[in-house]
């Protein structure tokens, strides 16, 4: 089995999945959604695929295992300078508590020591914090790769999970002006039918980055998974997040994106919903989807609120 026909199959999984959630009457929250798509997985998945799924979720064990080298070393990069520092700091000690003797010849040599020893320490210094930022990027950039979706380039569920976990960790006691959009693309299975899949990952990137041109500095947008992405705006109120909401789905309906000389046409629908004071990850993701799965229902290419 090819490369498309992976993606074919996985696809028609993600389908299926969906329409079990529907026939069961539960809400899309990512936890039913794993739970109905691993069922479903396992039934139907030949050795193929289940190999490749291995192979993706231990590259992503890589990552982190990478993620974790590099704190472990950065830890005892620090341990291994402060330790150095520690030891010219034990000679510079030593030395000033040795009796000095008598003489201008052996004050001399006594000073010229003691500025010597000061400028190991400050040697030993600079080598420790230039170890440190050297680790420091290279941690960040690997935080950077666990969360960014190497497709749209932008982030990915991951981050929206540990973003949003702390913003509504201050919402426990208030509501927060936040407005959480979920954008869906229409028919995308029709894109990839009719224009193959290597026009849908372009349509994908497209609309990461026409969301992205559209947003302001402040808010954030990720790709939640397929062909769905998420928005979270800040210190927006209901009318301002539609407004913007709106200008989103029609800046894509009247774009044209031309792959290998055809003109792909697109529409998106857009949920959208308000932060409530308490809201879980689940409360608030799971009432944007709901606003989302409206705006399927009317009939796609719209944007729908719920309060």
């Amino acid at each position: 089995m090819g490369k498309t026909d992976s993606k074919s199959q996985i696809i028609s999984i993600h389908e299926q999945t969906l329409s079990m959630l529907k026939r069961l009457s539960l809400p899309p929250f990512p936890s039913n959604y794993e739970k109905c798509f691993n069922e479903i997985f396992n039934e139907q998945a030949n050795q193929e695929l289940i190999n490749e799924r291995k192979k993706i979720e231990t590259a992503a064990d890589t990552e982190l295992s990478r993620y974790l080298d590099i704190a472990h070393r950065t830890i005892a990069s620090f341990v291994e300078a402060h330790a150095d520092i520690s030891h010219v700091a034990q000679m510079q000690e030593r030395y000033i508590n040795k009796e000095a003797d008598d003489g201008i010849v052996r004050c001399a040599n006594f000073l010229e020591g003691l500025s010597e020893l000061g400028k190991n320490m400050s040697v030993e210094l600079k080598k420790a914090q230039s170890k440190i930022d050297e680790l420091s990027t290279e941690l960040n950039e690997t935080v950077s790769l666990l969360t960014i979706d190497p497709l749209t380039k932008v982030t990915n569920r991951k981050g929206l999970i540990d973003d949003l976990n702390n913003a509504l960790q201050i919402g426990k006691n208030k509501a927060l002006s936040i407005i959480l959009l979920m954008i869906d693309a229409d028919d995308f299975k029709l894109i990839n039918d009719q224009h193959g899949h290597l026009a849908g990952d372009r349509v994908l990137y497209f609309f990461a980055q026409s969301i992205k041109s559209v947003i302001r500095p402040g808010d954030k947008v990720y790709r939640y998974g397929g062909e769905e992405f998420t928005v979270v705006l800040h210190q927006s109120d209901k009318e301002q997040a539609y407004s913007l909401a709106d200008k989103i789905r029609s800046k894509i309906e009247q774009s044209q994106l031309i792959y290998s000389g055809k003109t792909i046409k697109m529409t998106v629908s857009v949920g959208a919903t308000v932060h409530h004071q308490g809201d879980s990850y689940d409360d608030f993701v799971g009432r944007a989807d709901d606003a989302l799965y409206r705006a399927k229902k009317e009939g796609k290419n719209r944007t729908i609120l719920i309060d």
